[in-house]
């Protein structure tokens, strides 16, 4: 960040309930539309699946991992 030029002034995590509420219990829902409506294409069925793979690993590990957002300030 420094390097671009900015000056780091805060940061957070985004909370559990984000990742859950607001993204992967919301995503549940589309999955199975977007399955539906291209049934049979391998590459949706494939980025489902992939979908699904990251929700498992969000469950199994999201005590070591997350997103982290940081604000900075031009110099």
């Amino acid at each position: 960040m420094q390097k671009a030029g900015y000056l780091p002034v805060a940061a957070f995590t985004l909370p559990e309930n984000c990742w859950l509420k607001n993204y992967f219990i919301s995503q549940k829902a589309r999955q199975e539309e977007f399955l539906k409506k291209y049934a049979g294409n391998k590459t949706i069925e494939d980025l489902i699946g992939f979908m699904r793979h990251e929700e498992e690993l969000y469950s199994k590990y999201k005590r070591y991992y997350g997103y982290v957002f940081y604000i900075g300030k031009r110099i």
